[in-house]
């Protein structure tokens, strides 16, 4: 294994703890490079009330943007757990400090509303060296899950991985939702 490869490797590992920290995902910004804009293009479309044609948001190219989708505030109102798992890591540096990264997004979801979720889509991103690591300025998942073609929301199976299933259970004992399809243990006692 290369030294670029082990170094990608770490990168990820600490960003899939940091996006499995089911409290706050603000700790993100830290692993990418601030002093340029982001480009960061999730799997699903945000909506975007201000956009001309009522699309939804396809990038984020401010920090404002980025900083508002990581939000906790915005996970409360949403999710109630998100698991993520980067793996098939493959780095290549495409200029003395800039490497592109090319990955498979694993990922698990319980949103407030619907069932849950999970997903395999492929990913890209470009890393720049700096003197305190390697960080991120571009991120792009390109979704491969069939909630892309009709609403995840509509379907009344829950279709996750096990330990996503117990990680779920186990906030909800802390802490119920209400979720309408998911039902807490002090919901069904």
């Amino acid at each position: 294994m290369t030294d670029l490869q082990r170094e990608m490797e770490a990168f990820f590992a600490e960003y899939t703890a940091r996006w499995n920290d089911q409290d706050n995902y603000s700790s993100l910004i830290d692993m990418w490079d601030t002093n340029d804009a982001p480009y960061y293009r999730p799997m699903e479309r945000t909506k975007d009330s201000n956009h001309p044609d009522g699309r939804g948001v396809d990038v984020f190219t401010t920090w404002e943007e980025l900083i508002d989708y990581w939000s906790p505030e915005r996970k409360k109102q949403l999710i109630v757990a998100l698991w993520y798992n980067f793996v098939n890591i493959r780095a290549k540096l495409v200029a003395p400090n800039i490497a592109v990264v090319a990955f498979d997004a694993e990922w698990d979801i319980k949103a407030i509303m619907g069932p849950a979720a999970s997903g395999t889509d492929p990913g890209f991103a470009v890393l720049t060296r700096k003197p305190d690591g390697w960080k991120m300025n571009t991120y792009i998942e390109a979704c491969t899950h069939p909630a892309t073609y009709k609403s995840v929301f509509a379907d009344k199976e829950d279709k996750v991985r096990p330990a996503f299933r117990k990680l779920i259970a186990d906030i909800c004992e802390a802490n119920c939702y209400n979720c309408p399809r998911f039902k807490c243990r002090e919901q069904s006692n």
